[in-house]
Formats: structure tokens, sequence, C-alpha cells
């Protein structure tokens, strides 16, 4: 806890400061760790003042002791708004609070709408922050600071969390929108896996609460990847950018290592996918933009009945909300709901809970995430972006045609005896990531003496002998990673990265340890079997092993289908020459 001792002197700096206006705002961004694209900014008060040798937060502290909070805490609101009024429009501005103002006897409801309606804002575009510390300091006083602003239409982001206050389940018992993660916590998280572990429940936990993860004090790439990695959403800090005086958009070479980094991590991001990319079945509708009136909203859907939802989007074309009409009907029946309504803007009439997925993401994905909404939400569409910027929608309907259709598709082109895709499938999924020009690698298996083996034991262990085989690539995949059956005992594993040595060696060893029960006692201790050769003549065959050959497109990219096969085929070879297990990446 912060103490600072109160003297004289320090009162009149105090005085001076307020009476004075000595006061300036810097404000540094907060930025989509997906896209890198600016959510908002968070306005940051620094006293204006060579005289004065205290820093902000002991300002706060001498103000709120000689009865001076409420005076301070109009003025430096004053400044980020004054300053902030030509923002980007949608962008949101975060604005530090000190809880303690609600009991200040000055202190004024009403006052921040009034400097919004001077500077041209609106409690949309407003996030307040209040610490974690208070939650924990004063939790009455906390609790009735975060109501008196969420029921003015504020949104709540509470900073410092993991400082060691207080647990999750007690802040959310505020219902925050935003948490930020303390600083303490992403310092050196690249190195530390308590951290990752840490800030990895938090994600978990913001998720299924609906509250957005926003991490801070990055100064490090590797701080940023690793949030990346970890699927905080939002971040800011100086790696990013410095606090500025002017609002501005952060480098242009950033921006770019930030979606490749999210892409190499995000297992749906950008990942092709043989049904197709939700971006094959969106369609661009009407958009309205967030200072429109809802009468004229109400009159579309009322008179227009193809009209079910509309996106609300600014000038950027990024998606702040969405309209739907039953909801919209619902809000403007009864006896006043036009009178109520019809002046509102839609900012203040449109659902920002809403399911939105970059147009790359598998449809597949979209359909277990949409069926997963709540029931008051689960036949609304689903808003497509691409960069970030509005596509289209994509209405339950034709997802579930879609899904159906991908069935019937799996289940006629599945191999009857592994139930994995079969060829169809398998090149459909390779064409993709050919044209794509993202990571892949595909992995080509082929079992070893398998003919011998199927000659000498029959068909029946010889199917039990490829059903190990795809049990044993099923074991080993993440369920991320497509698995198909080419035919007989060649099987093929794509991937959206290029490190797959590990993941071979590791199917090759449960392989090893599977097939022990598929030979006899003493075709295993002797570890070969006598089986008829090609010519018809008895040979001594080994036990069956894996030969494995892999084509990436990490050192040579792949032009073709045509390309790719006869690059397996040359590396296919190359094992085949080896006795015994066998690993080759191209």
């Amino acid at each position: 806890m912060l103490i600072v001792m109160v003297d004289e002197k320090i009162k009149e700096q105090v005085h001076k400061i307020i009476n004075q206006k000595k006061i300036k705002s810097v404000y540094q961004p907060i930025i989509s760790l997906e896209d890198g694209n600016i959510f908002g900014y968070e306005a940051l008060s620094r006293i204006d003042s060579d005289d004065c040798k205290l820093t902000i937060e002991e300002l706060f502290k001498v103000a709120e002791k000689v009865n001076k909070l409420w005076e301070l805490e109009d003025l430096c609101r004053k400044e980020s708004l004054k300053n902030a009024s030509d923002k980007p429009f949608g962008k949101k501005l975060f604005i530090n609070v000190d809880p303690n103002i609600i009991y200040d006897e000055d202190f004024k409801a009403g006052v921040t709408h009034k400097h919004l309606e001077k500077y041209g804002l609106s409690p949309e575009d407003i996030i307040f922050e209040i610490t974690e510390r208070s939650a924990i300091e004063d939790v009455k006083t906390f609790k009735k600071s975060v109501n008196h602003y969420k029921n003015q239409d504020y949104q709540i982001a509470i900073d410092d969390v993991g400082s060691g206050y207080s647990g999750l389940n007690r802040i959310c018992a505020f219902s925050p929108d935003f948490l930020k993660i303390d600083m303490a916590l992403v310092r050196n998280i690249d190195k530390d896996s308590m951290k990752q572990s840490l800030v990895e429940s938090f994600v978990h936990f913001c998720e299924s609460s609906g509250i957005q993860l926003i991490g801070e004090g990055i100064e490090t790439e590797e701080e940023l990847k690793t949030l990346i990695k970890l699927k905080v959403q939002f971040g800011q800090g100086y790696y990013i950018q410095h606090p500025a005086k002017k609002l501005s958009d952060i480098d242009a070479e950033l921006k770019r290592n930030i979606k490749d980094t999210y892409a190499k991590y995000n297992k749906y991001a950008y990942k092709p996918s043989f049904f197709g990319n939700i971006g094959t079945i969106c369609k661009a509708k009407e958009v309205v933009f967030p200072k429109a009136l809802g009468a004229s909203i109400y009159e579309a859907f009322k008179y227009t009945p193809e009209i079910t939802e509309l996106c609300v989007v600014d000038e950027e074309e990024n998606v702040l909300g969405i309209l739907t009409r039953s909801a919209m009907l619902e809000s403007f029946g009864g006896k006043f709901g036009y009178d109520l309504h019809a002046r509102k803007t839609v900012s203040s009439l449109m659902n920002r809970e809403f399911l939105m997925l970059d147009y790359a993401t598998p449809i597949e994905v979209v359909s277990k995430m949409a069926l997963a909404r709540p029931i008051d939400t689960l036949y609304n569409a689903v808003v497509v972006t691409q960069n970030g910027k509005y596509l289209g929608v994509v209405t339950v309907k034709d997802l579930l045609e879609t899904a159906i259709t991908i069935q019937v598709t799996r289940a006629v082109d599945a191999n009857p005896l592994t139930g994995l895709p079969g060829n169809a499938v398998i090149e459909r999924t390779v064409s993709e990531c050919i044209q794509s020009e993202k990571p892949f690698a595909a992995i080509y298996l082929d079992l070893d003496n398998f003919k011998a083996y199927n000659d000498a034991y029959g068909f029946n262990n010889g199917d039990l002998m490829i059903k190990t085989v795809a049990n044993c690539i099923s074991n080993c995949c993440d369920k991320d990673e497509f698995e198909g059956h080419i035919g007989g005992d060649d099987f093929v594993i794509i991937t959206d990265y290029w490190e797959v040595e590990g993941l071979c060696h590791e199917i090759i060893t449960q392989f090893a340890n599977s097939i022990e029960s598929l030979y006899s006692l003493q075709d295993w201790k002797n570890k070969y079997i006598i089986s008829k050769n090609r010519n018809g003549f008895e040979e001594k065959f080994p036990i069956a092993t894996l030969s494995i050959a892999v084509v990436t497109n990490k050192e040579n990219p792949i032009g073709s289908i045509d390309e790719f096969s006869r690059n397996i085929a040359s590396v296919k070879k190359k094992c085949k020459q080896v006795e015994g297990n066998c690993i080759i990446i191209a």
C-alpha cells in the first residue's frame, strides 16, 4: 500500500496543480493480439510541472487526504477526453478511476456525461479501469463504484489482476467487462512456466465468463509471443508503443509479426479445411452505422421480412454489434415500446454479445461453437470477418445444411476399415494447404513387410495390423491434425507446422509396443517370420516396422498437387531402401 506523508508544502503543490490545471494526458494503444489492430487507448495522466516531485499515484493519495480527490479526478478526466475527442470511431478509451471518489463530498454524478457530450463522445466509447487492489481493500466501495458506472452504460475493466490481492471468483462477482493482467505476471512470462499456467487459467476463466482479457506491461518480443500463444485477447506495453500525446497506429511490421505469430499458434487461424472455411458460405448483407436512429431500423425489420439481422459497423468496417429482427420487434412492441426507443441510436440498441469469427475458421469448428451458444442466441447469425473487418454473415440454417453435407461426404469417403477420411478428402486437404501458402507438413506412413505378414497370418490379422497403425496415429496426433487412410497399409497426416520429427518418433514407438500380440510367441522371439516372397519362394521377413516420408513447404514452396505427389514418392522410395523403422524429412 502506498503511504504518503502530507505537509503544508505538499498540500500547496496539490492545490497549485489543480488550480493551474497542471495535468496532461498521454495515450497508450491497446491492441488485438490476433491481428494487431487498435482496440482502444488507455489515457494516462502526467503531472505537467517541474516543481512537483510527486508521482501521479502519490498525487492522488495526497488529494484524497486533503479532500481534493474529486477535483483532481475531474481534471484528469476532462484532459483525457479533450485530447481524445478525435480518436478513430469505434475505438475505446480506457480511463483510470479511483473508486473512493464515490464518497467524496464534492463528487457529482453525471458530470462525465456532460464532458462526453462536449467532446462528441458517448458512454459506449469509455471503459473505466479500477484496480483489483481496491476490491480487497474496500469491497463495499468497490462494488458501489462499479455499479455506479455500469448503470450509466459504461464498461468496466479491473486492473492489476493477479497482483495477489484477491481471487478470480471474487473479482468476477462484480461482473467486469475486461480484466487486465498485472504487469508483474507478464514480465519474463516466456521464461516462467508457472506464470504461463496462471495466465492460461485466466484465459479459460474469461472465455467461460464472457470477459475479455488484456495483458499489460509487454516489454519484449518474447513476452508478446507468449501471450499470443496463450490466447490472451489484447495487449499493451512499451514493446508495442510508448505512451504518447497523440493517438496513433502501431508499427506496420509489428502488426504483421502479430498476425504471423497468431496464425502459427492458433490451430484455426487461416487453417485449410477439406469441407471449406466459414468464409466460403458467408453472405455480405446490408449494414448500419451506430448513430442511425432506432426508428429507421425498426421500419426496415417491420416491412422487410427477409432482413433477419443487421450488423453495426464503424467507418472502418469494424463490427461493433448486431441487431436481430426478433429483439428489435420485441423492444418496439407494446404500448410504449416505439416511443421509448424510436429516437435512440443504434449503438444503444445493438447487442454487443455475438459470435464473430475469422473467415478462415473451418465450418466444422463454427458449427460446434454456434450450437454451444445460450438458447436465447442459438439461432442468431454468425458474423464473419476478414483481417478484422466485416465480411458477411452466415445463418444457422446455412450452417446446418452445410454441416449435414459434410457428414454425408465424410461418411461416403471414409475408409470402411479404419473410418478415416479417404483419398478425395486427402487430396482436397493437401490442395488447400498448397494454396494457402501457410506452413504445413505431410507425413506419409507405410507399413514395412506387410504383404508377407498378410500372407502368413491371413486377412483378418492383416486388418488388425492396419487398425493398429490407425489407432497409433490417432493416439499420437492432436485433434486438430488431419489423419487420412490412403488405402491398404498407407496413411497420411497433415499438420499446420513443420517440426514433426517428434510426432513421427512417437508413432513408431507406440506401434512397436502394440504389435506383439499380433505375432506368435516364436515369431516375436525370432524377430522375423517365414513367408513367401513375390517370386513364390519362402524367405525370412523382419517384424513389421514403419517407413515415414515427410514433405514440407519450409524450404521449397510446393506449386501443385502433382509436384507434391512426386516429392512424396521420391522420399518414400528412399525410406523403403532403409531396413527397419525410418523417418526422412524433405
